[in-house]
């Protein structure tokens, strides 16, 4: 489950750094609940219930609608092994996986402005300052490290991921393909910082009105789903340049792959798509 937790939140937001956690119940979709309220205020019974249901409901729309999609996805990249792909075509690949996580939130959008409609100004209160003080704990972790470290950790962690799933140590040339990718991409985590803020301060705005405008679902609505009007753009270029950096990696490797590398990655899809069969299954 492990595994497929870490493809499921990795693939789903296309391999970005949003500050999601990486745990993946699936049962209990713990990363819906992490996604905004469950976590963070205190909830009465009918708003506990109501969310209870949202949770059942989702999820099974998900396993019904999504995991299919997911499973395809996965297949689809399995055969990419086997063939030439070049950069457009496995970009546009997760450019369109990007959308799963999209589904979801408009899947759920409905559903969690109701909810909140429910909440009283003091849960709004509470519920914005937890998030608050969520952006200064990350803002103080990432402090606490130098920038060279943060870079050390991200390559060693790459270095990592990649001789995991190749099932093998990684060849010199590998690891400097590897080395140069993660020396290349441009750093986002205080332009992510910043998106956070302004999103946040969007949500305090509407929130902390004791006295509900009659535009509150439309504002919050726009809040939920709208992420790229709280998007810098230096923030979406580059992200847009962190996903060719990782494409032309992916491309670079490619013929890179010895027999037992490739037996090996083969193997690791098999069993996510074994794992996500399950889900679909179960």
């Amino acid at each position: 489950m492990k595994k497929l937790s870490k493809y499921l939140i990795v693939f789903s937001l296309l391999f970005t750094a949003t500050g999601c956690s990486p745990s993946f119940t699936y049962n209990n979709l713990g990363w819906l609940s992490g996604f905004w309220i469950d976590d963070y205020v205190d909830l009465n019974s009918d708003q506990a219930d109501k969310f209870e249901h949202i949770v059942k409901a989702s999820r099974d729309w998900h396993r019904e609608t999504q995991l299919p999609l997911y499973k395809r996805d996965l297949e689809n990249l399995k055969t990419m092994l086997d063939k030439q792909v070049d950069h457009n075509e496995l970009k546009a690949h997760f450019v369109q996986a990007k959308q799963h996580w999209q589904t979801l939130i408009n899947k759920i959008e409905p559903e969690l402005i109701a909810l909140a409609n429910s909440l009283s100004y003091k849960q709004r209160v509470e519920f914005v300052a937890a998030l608050q003080e969520n952006i200064n704990d990350e803002y103080k972790e990432h402090e606490e490290k130098s920038p060279e470290q943060h870079k050390k950790e991200r390559l060693e962690e790459n270095l990592e991921n990649y001789k995991e799933w190749f099932g093998s140590r990684l060849t010199a040339q590998q690891k400097t393909l590897i080395e140069s990718s993660s020396n290349s991409r441009v750093g986002t985590f205080l332009m992510w910082m910043q998106y956070k803020q302004k999103r946040l301060d969007a949500l305090k705005t509407l929130f902390m009105q004791k006295q509900k405008p009659t535009d509150f679902d439309s504002q919050l609505a726009v809040i939920i789903n709208n992420r790229l009007a709280f998007m810098s753009d230096e923030l979406i270029a580059a992200d847009d340049k962190n996903l060719d950096n990782y494409v032309n990696l992916l491309v670079e490797l490619k013929p890179t792959l010895t027999d037992k590398q490739r037996r090996n990655v083969r193997d690791e899809f098999d069993e996510l798509i074994e794992e996500v069969s399950d889900l679909i299954d179960d």
